[in-house]
This record gives C-alpha cells, structure tokens and sequence, in this order.
C-alpha cells in the first residue's frame, strides 16, 4: 500500500509540474492581479536569475502569465485570456509566490520550483515595509 501512495504522490507531482511551463533564458514572468488588468511587475530570466520587484501585501492573490522568449503574438493573446495564467498568493514573509495547482493539496513554492526543476534562482526585492 505505501508503494502505491508513494506512486501516486509522484504522479501527482508530475502531472503539477506539467502545468508550470518551462522557463528557459529570457523567459518573461509577469505578476499580475486576479482580474489580469493590472501589472504588478514583471521580469526576465537572465543567467539563471529571474528578479521581480513586488511591490505586493503578504497574502495578496496574483495570477503569474509566463511567456517565453520567442512569444508570437497568439501565445500572448492566449496567455492574457487568462488560460495559461496560473493562480498564486504572496507568501508570509514576501520571498516566495505560492502557486495553487489543481491536483496538489498544499500550494507549489516557485521559488524552490524555479532553483530544483530549472536551476533558476527567483529574487523577490520587497521595498516596502511589512
């Protein structure tokens, strides 16, 4: 019986990651609110670095539209109709973006999803008093 948990937590987990795209040099990632009107910030993957101010509450509900660096104008257009917009919050201490996959019970971090699976470091300045 645990093997069989264990085989299914690892399905799950693929299947999760199968929904966060792949995030290869001169990826862009925009932080933007639930409703996909307002930008929030954006940044670039650069020598395995994607920096992002946030200028954002601990908490705050984001949607995270990912495009690559080759985008055509219809992936773009898709991404903004928001079915390729993935769901997130801000995390507790603002380092982190939880993002919400539907076959997970706890949410994805991005940050350790970004450095394991990509070797990308994500830094989230935070200028703004907690």
């Amino acid at each position: 019986m645990v093997a069989v948990g264990a085989l299914m937590l690892w399905f799950a987990l693929a299947v999760s990651f199968a929904e966060v795209p792949a995030f290869p040099p001169g990826t862009e990632l925009r932080v933007v609110s639930p409703d996909l009107l307002t930008v929030y910030s954006s940044g670039r993957v650069e020598e395995g670095r994607l920096t992002i101010d946030l200028p954002l509450d601990a908490g705050s509900e984001v949607r995270l539209l990912v495009f690559p660096p080759d985008a055509s104008d219809e992936t773009i257009a898709a991404a903004l109709r928001g079915g390729a917009a993935l769901h997130g919050v801000v995390a507790e201490d603002r380092g982190d973006i939880l993002v919400r996959i539907e076959d997970l019970l706890q949410p994805l971090s991005l940050r350790a999803h970004l450095l394991e699976r990509h070797g990308i470091e994500l830094v989230l300045t935070t200028r703004r008093s907690r």
